[in-house]
């Protein structure tokens, strides 16, 4: 039985298929229509390349589950919602009436699937840690063979994600998408009392908010990205009270150090303290996280090491991109038979296609030699180590946020330049962090104590080892921190060599991933975008498929 799972939110609008709950296919629109986000966009073209990777029509497709609980929403009597109305938005090439039949997952219970079904944990706790759902904030589900249990919610009035996104934007970043660097800046502060968000007995504390009508309309809210306007004036309020004392406007984001330090700090702490009620409250040695939150690998690295739990999952997209995986599971869990794919690996998107490696390559009058694997491998790792760096795209493409070896520019951690380098050429605030991929084998060479399973998604920040840190500057943050990905050979066999012929170069075992994009653009996707990107940008080479590309045919030579 083939299922279509849809993220129809505004932002991050995804498509999977699975069939009998094995996942086959995942797709990202931003990837495909090159608008990041897919902010007010159809997943529909990455509905097409879901059945297109299969080889199948609608027709074969059983039902389609939507991540969101729309048509219970004050948003339900809009016409993109009846099954006509998503058949056009959707598929409007399909005769009327040939929709398969519609699910509408409620959000929360599709992000809690999205982490557990993957997780291959028999039982478990699940938090999602969101900005919005349809009417709530946070949840906390009991996970086991039976299904989820909703045990306990916190309204939107009470939003971890909105409080983070506020002050994102009190320092002068994107409120909506500006979170990743707000974390990367509070490690350059230090912890200044005032707020109040942080640890609880019954799970986190926040910003007291009065009574809101407009609160109550969870899912017109949420949808929107709008958040109730008594909690945006009860958190100003809050923030203003602690130094800075103001919202930034034109001095560098740098001055708001502290504020972000403490913001994060209280993030973390309310993280625990969720964790801990949902320990008491479900007895699991196990935890699930998703939601927008889970994204926050300062906290998810601290929930790892400090947290009540045995074992950690948190899904490669544990974004609003992942509801489409989790609503499809919800469906696919009523039926026999049931086979979840455990997703020990984030490739399960668009593979690059050998036929338009070569057209893009020629067309745009590039020099490159096709090259065996483990020749491909040696010939990237000695660039990098000679301080070249490099495009990376082969295979299955990564799903979710962070690039895994599949669409990566990688560099050599040894030189501090190559921090620099790299935010210069996507664009990027000098004050942001890269990351290493280390083989996984090799990784207590490179850090401190066991990194848990987050880690193979780069969601789960660790501390360098003291020993190690002047040898791989450049991925070790001001704080002694990095945000390591784990690489197994198992599952991405030719990245895994690339990083095992640089550590036969230079002894260590990693190199600096940052995500094969420039700056407001989403992580590349075919062969035409990584040639694109590498055209506009300032790398050096180029791995496309199995042929190194360069700008000129002597800089191929060894």
């Amino acid at each position: 039985m083939y299922l279509l799972g849809l993220n129809t939110g505004v932002h991050d609008a995804s498509a999977v298929l699975l069939r009998d709950g094995s996942l086959r296919h995942f797709a990202e629109q931003e990837r495909i229509s090159r608008r990041k986000h897919a902010v007010f966009q159809s997943p529909r073209e990455a509905a097409e390349a879901c059945l297109a990777a299969e080889g199948i029509g609608l027709d074969q497709v059983s039902a389609i589950a939507v991540g969101w609980d729309l048509p219970s929403t004050a948003l339900g009597g809009s016409r993109r919602f009846t099954p006509e109305g998503m058949r056009r938005w959707l598929f409007p090439d399909a005769p009327a009436g040939s929709l398969p039949p519609l699910r509408w997952i409620p959000h929360h219970l599709a992000h809690a699937a999205s982490a557990y079904y993957p997780s291959g944990f028999d039982n478990a706790a699940a938090l999602v840690l969101d900005g919005a759902g349809e009417t709530q904030a946070t949840s906390l589900y009991r996970a086991g063979p039976a299904g989820l249990e909703l045990l306990r919610e916190w309204p939107i009035t009470e939003s971890l994600g909105f409080y983070y996104g506020l002050a994102a934007e009190w320092t002068g970043l994107d409120r909506h998408f500006g979170a990743g660097k707000l974390m990367g800046l509070a490690a350059y502060g230090r912890l200044r009392e005032g707020l109040r968000l942080g640890r609880a007995a019954d799970g986190y504390e926040i910003t007291a908010c009065p009574d809101d009508p407009s609160a109550g309309d969870g899912a017109a809210q949420a949808v929107g990205m709008d958040v109730p306007e008594s909690f945006v004036k009860a958190v100003r309020a809050e923030f203003s009270a602690v130094y800075p004392y103001q919202t930034r406007e034109g001095e560098d984001a740098i001055s708001y150090a502290d504020f972000a330090a403490s913001v994060q700090d209280g993030l973390t702490e309310a993280i625990l303290g969720l964790a801990e009620l949902a320990h008491r409250e479900t007895g699991a040695s196990d935890l699930v996280v998703a939601g927008g939150v889970a994204m926050n690998c300062s906290a998810m690295g601290e929930l790892v090491r400090r947290g009540p739990f045995e074992r950690v999952f948190v899904p490669p997209v544990p974004t609003d991109a992942g509801v489409a995986l989790g609503a499809a599971l919800v469906v696919a869990a009523e039926h026999e038979p049931f086979a979840p794919t455990t997703i020990d690996h984030a490739y399960w998107s668009d593979p690059i296609d050998p036929a338009a490696a070569l057209t893009a390559v020629t067309d745009a009058g590039l020099a490159f030699r096709e090259l065996a694997p483990t020749a491909l491998a040696a010939r990237a790792a000695a660039a990098i180590a000679h301080g070249k760096i490099v495009g990376w795209a082969r295979g299955r493409a990564e799903i979710g946020q962070r690039a895994l070896g599949a669409r990566s520019i990688v560099a050599d951690p040894r030189d501090r330049r190559n921090l620099e380098r790299l935010n210069r050429l996507k664009g990027r605030e000098m004050w942001r962090p890269v990351a290493p991929s280390v083989a996984a084998e090799r990784i207590g060479e490179l850090i401190e104590g066991e990194p848990g399973h987050p880690a193979r998604f780069m969601l789960s920040a660790m501390t360098v080892r003291p020993d190690m840190r002047h040898r791989v500057p450049a991925i070790t943050h001001v704080d002694g921190s990095a945000r390591p990905q784990l690489v197994d050979r198992a599952t991405n066999p030719l990245y895994w060599q690339l990083i095992e012929e640089f550590r036969l170069l230079t002894g260590v075992p990693a190199v600096v991933n940052t995500s094969f994009n420039l700056a407001d653009e989403p992580i590349v996707h075919t062969a035409g975008d990584a040639v694109a990107t590498f055209v506009r940008s300032g790398l050096d080479l180029l791995v496309l498929g199995d042929l190194l590309v360069a700008r000129e045919a002597a800089d191929l030579e060894p």
